[in-house]
């Protein structure tokens, strides 16, 4: 049997577009899905979809920012399909403004959604992973906003890098573990936030099989268009120009040499601080 089959995911965001895609991909490669999103009545469709086809699902509904609702959505999905070891945090939003216009509120939805909704299924089921053992994964959707500046949607951009950075620190913390962690970073796909701006893009089916191969191949980071490549490195070297104009007037930093001779400086300088 290929991992996934056997297994049992919860994924956020799922009633339709890029977290719909990963669902219907995760039970075609024989995972049982547990359904999360805010729109219940879409989700009973995508169920009926599942079970019609011999798919096993369970529609949860759940506002990924209500810190207090993530405990029972778990208990309730593990209580429909076994054990949860594949961990899709996709739910996402956005607001369309340059940072001017970005009001606090359009500002703070889109990190309670985009990050403290990553962070909240995170920690609810990272400690499960951990207590039972076993291969897990966890994958973030994050945005080729994660990555590059898209003027206009200020916020949303913040909140993605934001995603990225968890994912970066998360996959450190848990290296050597049996729990993979990978980010997503799609460019434009045929969802519900490109339909507005009357964009096309990528198949969300199709994105949902290229996330699935990604995991069983462990993979850190999943870009969805190849063409953003020469963006990101325009980006990449002004931040390496950056370093080679720098003068070192400071002399060498001492986290920094821990870090290459492999020693975690946070470690080193808590027992500093105790001797």
């Amino acid at each position: 049997m290929t991992w996934p089959s056997g297994e049992a995911a919860f994924v956020t965001g799922a009633a339709s577009g890029i977290g719909l895609g990963i669902a219907r991909a995760l039970v075609a490669a024989g995972a049982a899905v547990a359904l999360a999103d805010v729109d219940g009545t879409r989700l009973a469709a995508v169920v009926d979809e599942i079970t019609a086809q011999g798919g096993r699902a369970v529609a949860i509904e759940l506002d990924v920012s209500a810190e207090d609702a993530w405990a029972a959505a778990a208990d309730r999905a593990e209580a429909a399909l076994g054990p949860t070891s594949i961990l899709v945090n996709n739910a996402g939003v956005i607001s369309n403004a340059p940072i001017a216009e970005t009001t606090p509120e359009a500002w703070r939805r889109n990190f309670r959604v985009n990050v403290e909704g990553q962070f909240l299924g995170t920690s609810t089921f990272l400690s499960r992973f951990i207590e039972r053992g076993g291969r897990a994964h966890i994958l973030n959707t994050a945005s080729m906003g994660g990555l590059m500046p898209i003027p206009g949607v200020g916020a949303y951009c913040a909140s993605k890098f934001a995603s990225v950075g968890l994912s970066l620190v998360l996959r450190e913390e848990l290296r050597g573990t049996d729990i993979g962690v990978s980010v997503l970073t799609p460019g434009t796909v045929a969802t519900g936030m490109t339909a507005a701006e009357g964009a096309g893009g990528a198949n969300p089916d199709r994105v949902g099989e290229q996330v699935v191969e990604a995991l069983q191949a462990g993979r850190f980071l999943i870009p969805t268009h190849g063409d953003f490549e020469p963006i990101l490195a325009n980006i990449h070297r002004e931040i390496e120009q950056a370093f080679a104009d720098t003068d070192d007037r400071h002399g060498p930093d001492p986290s920094a040499q821990m870090i290459l001779a492999g020693v975690d400086p946070l470690n080193e300088l808590l027992a500093d601080g105790a001797r």
